[in-house]
Parts: C-alpha cells; structure tokens; sequence
C-alpha cells in the first residue's frame, strides 16, 4: 500500500513485507495443502488434508491440457494416496502423465 495524496505520510510505502503474500499463499494451498504440484515427470497429486474433509474438487491447467481432479477421502485420512485413475485407467504411484493433447481428463485420487 502507498499513502495517497490525503495520507499524513504522502507517498510512504506501508505493509511492504506484504508482497507476495496473495500468491504464495495460493503456492502453498495449492501445492502443499490440495497436493497438486508441477513437477518434470507430470503433475503430482498428493494431498495433506484435514482427515475430517470427505475430498474435494480441483481443475488444475498443465502444460496445455486441463485436469478435472477428484481427491476422495472415505478413510479420513490425512495424507496417503490409495489409488490415482487418469481418465479410468489406473496409474502407479500418484503423478498425473502428461497428455499432451490439449484435452480434458478426469484425474481420480482415493487417499488411505
């Protein structure tokens, strides 16, 4: 925030440890809470929930092509991915391939 042209202090900078705040929160709820994180290999999928939380939705744009990801959590767990599907078929471990077909696919994850 900058003091306007009322402020006591016109022109002061306020709040300047503030920078960036809005996005790395967004980084870390993102990528640390929901688990959906970049990576070389593909998109890594591997949430750290509440274990009261059911699951959730995300959709999530990678390298040209759109995820619709459903994180299920019928164990209340906090952390552990059970199982990951891409678009029905079952996938060893919990990063997404890329497509790289610029379509949409369905990313299921089951914690436990």
């Amino acid at each position: 925030m900058i003091g306007g042209k009322d402020a006591k202090n016109f022109g002061q900078g306020k709040n300047s440890w503030l920078t960036g705040t809005a996005a790395w929160n967004m980084v870390a709820i993102s990528q640390y809470i929901l688990g959906v994180k970049p990576e070389f290999d593909g998109l890594r999928v591997d949430p750290s929930i509440p274990a009261a939380w059911d699951g959730f939705t995300a959709t999530r744009q990678f390298r040209g092509d759109t995820y619709e990801i459903t994180i299920k959590n019928p164990d209340h767990v906090n952390k552990g991915v059970k199982s990951l599907t891409v678009d029905g078929a079952a996938v060893e471990g919990c990063i997404v391939p890329v497509a790289g077909d610029g379509k949409t696919h369905k990313v299921e994850v089951v914690l436990g």
